[in-house]
């Protein structure tokens, strides 16, 4: 083991290590080396286990816990210019998202620090049941133990907010692996941690490819639980590793909005205009598909084809850009394939731009079968696909393999109820795209696309183990009066 002289992005109880080799990490728009950071070693994995496992020992008090996340969000306020740089270069999104993201990242450290002082059990009422009239039950919420976090390149402020703030707030050691391509902003977290004085091995940092690391996490029964955003194909492999420990997996989509025929056309443009291209439609929420009554179709394409062609990809540090590069050129070679193959009745924009940039785009009725349609695209691609009403776009929702979040635009109470019913999805947006999340509330879905919630009340309640405890009760001697 060599230890680094400062930080280098490969964290092991509380030292900076050197790593194996040096891991570069690329401006996304530029090409440029915008950062260097240690890449571990499967060994690496086994000693950050290790070290958490041993923190597990004595769980940090829940003040204590508090005090840490709230000097995080204070850190990471204190550092956002440097964040920013750094979150605009390994991402590739606009200056704009990059302090967006950080806004929501500080927010959900604070919310975590919340949880941390109201983790609580209940009372469980024993009365009712035979021999329990003298019993008084409640139970506790204990730490789970080792948390493995995966995050992905597409978020890696909040969503790494969304697994370390809770895993911390409930007590719990953390081993932190960002994606490979954006680890610089974790590095960010981690050091904020650091600074707010998170005792060593209650956070680990291992910067690494997934097929080198991965392995090494999985196969470790101290781990009591892994949560991970990405692929369902990711997502899969680490549900069949992982063992007894619990999970908690965020997955692909191809998210849907309905256009019902009384929805405000106008206002469903407005929105979809950010929600379909924001970070290049590289979020799981993005509005992918639009299903819309046929009556309206053509009024929403016009809408929509307006606002798409106004919208400009190029330098994301550029104040006119409203979305820069993909995560790579080879992402945006695959999602230009797809577009070329969707036989699409209209299409505006789709051409390559060089480099990982790729120009808004909006499909007319593509092929029903095309995987614009059918798989996840990752990309800033809108298909806006004629049904006859909207228990047909909820029928072709229910019977694709996804159910993340979708979006509902109806004038009709009766209709938003009986969609918010009726849709196989994890959230339902009634007059909102399938992007809308807020960092309170319980954010996961259902079928391919995984299963557990994020947000701070419910990940914290995920990540502890209730612990019953019973009170055999006696009823006191009568003592003998004197």
């Amino acid at each position: 083991m060599t230890t680094s002289t400062g930080p280098s992005g490969l964290l092991v109880d509380g030292r900076w290590r050197a790593g194996i080799d040096p891991l570069e990490v690329v401006d996304k728009y530029s090409g440029d080396v915008a950062g260097v950071v240690a890449r571990a070693s499967p060994a690496d994995a086994q000693d950050a286990i290790a070290g958490a496992y041993r923190a597990t020992a004595q769980p940090l008090e829940p003040d204590e816990r508090a005090r840490v996340l709230l000097g995080v969000a204070d850190g990471l306020e204190d550092r956002t210019d440097r964040i920013v740089a750094d979150y605009v270069a390994e991402t590739g999104f606009t200056v704009a998202e990059a302090r967006n993201e950080l806004r929501r990242a500080v927010a959900i450290y604070r919310l975590s620090a919340q949880e941390a002082t109201r983790l609580a059990g209940e009372q469980v009422p024993l009365g009712a049941t035979p021999g329990g009239a003298h019993r008084l039950a409640f139970t506790t919420r204990e730490p789970v133990g080792v948390v493995v976090a995966i995050s992905p390149f597409n978020a890696p402020l909040s969503t790494v907010a969304h697994k370390i703030g809770p895993g911390i707030a409930a007590g719990n050691a953390v081993v932190l692996k960002p994606a490979e391509a954006t680890p610089l902003s974790a590095c960010h977290a981690v050091e904020a941690f650091l600074e707010a004085g998170l005792p060593p091995g209650y956070l680990q940092l291992l910067c690494a490819p997934g097929e080198l690391v991965g392995p090494a996490l999985l196969g470790d029964d101290r781990v009591r639980f892994y949560t991970f955003t990405g692929s369902t194909a990711v997502g899969r492999r680490i549900s069949a590793g992982a063992g007894l420990a619990r999970t908690h997996l965020e997955l692909g989509s191809n998210s849907v909005s309905i256009v019902a025929d009384d929805a405000r056309i106008d206002e469903v443009g407005r929105v979809v205009a950010t929600a379909g291209f924001r970070k290049a439609g590289q979020v799981c929420t993005s509005v992918q598909r639009i299903l819309v009554d046929r009556r309206r179709f053509d009024d929403l394409t016009s809408v929509l084809a307006e606002e798409v062609a106004g919208l400009r990809a190029g330098d994301p540090r550029g104040p006119d850009t409203d979305l820069g590069p993909l995560i790579s050129s080879v992402e945006a070679d695959r999602a230009a394939g797809w577009v070329a193959e969707a036989g699409a009745r209209h299409r505006v924009g789709g051409e390559r731009l060089g480099g990982g940039l790729m120009a808004p785009t909006l499909l007319a009725d593509p092929d029903a079968e095309s995987r614009v349609l059918t798989d996840e695209i990752f990309a800033p691609v809108v298909s806006v696909v004629p049904v006859g009403d909207l228990d047909e776009a909820i029928d072709i929702v229910n019977a694709g393999r996804y159910g993340l979040q979708a979006g509902v635009f109806t004038q009709d109470l009766d209709r938003a109820f009986h969609a918010a019913r009726s849709l196989r999805v994890g959230g339902v947006m009634i007059n909102d795209t399938s992007s809308y999340h807020a960092d309170a509330m319980p954010y996961g879905g259902v079928k391919d696309s995984g299963h557990g919630v994020e947000g701070p009340r419910y990940a914290v309640e995920d990540m502890t183990d209730p612990r019953i405890v019973v009170l055999n009760l006696r009823r006191p001697e009568r003592e003998e009066s004197l």
